[in-house]
């Protein structure tokens, strides 16, 4: 069973949310409209997508069809997701979907750093050079 939490960081600059268990048709529909509401009426652009624990339950035209909808109706946002690892497809299409709707998305293994990426001005083009 699908679950998830949506929470406020403590300075109030980014929106928190966290979902576990399996993602489906069914969790999307439940957790979409509380994250909407919740982020939509406060003034935070941040957004910490936890999804370490989770894992997807639907193929993956569902996820970027399911992503793209919610990112439609979101304003223009940067939005970290923290997968398991890099190769999660859950984690990467996300990423796909909410870059094709205007948002700036990177995807991290550790919340840590995506706290970090999300309170910089760095974005995803940009090239270090040692």
């Amino acid at each position: 069973m699908g679950r998830h939490h949506i929470s406020l960081s403590p300075d109030r600059g980014i929106v928190i949310i966290a979902v576990s268990g399996e993602r489906n048709n069914s969790t999307y529909a439940q957790s979409t409209p509380d994250f909407l509401s919740f982020y939509l009426a406060q003034p935070a652009r941040c957004i910490l997508f936890d999804a370490v624990k989770a894992h997807c339950g639907v193929e993956s035209p569902a996820v970027i069809e399911m992503a793209e909808a919610c990112g439609r109706q979101m304003p223009a946002s940067r939005i970290a997701i923290v997968g398991r690892d890099y190769s999660c497809a859950y984690s990467r299409l996300w990423r796909r979907a909410l870059c094709q709707t205007g948002h700036d998305a990177m995807v991290f293994t550790s919340v840590a750093q995506a706290e970090v990426w999300l309170r910089t001005d760095v974005d995803a083009d940009t090239l270090y050079v040692a």
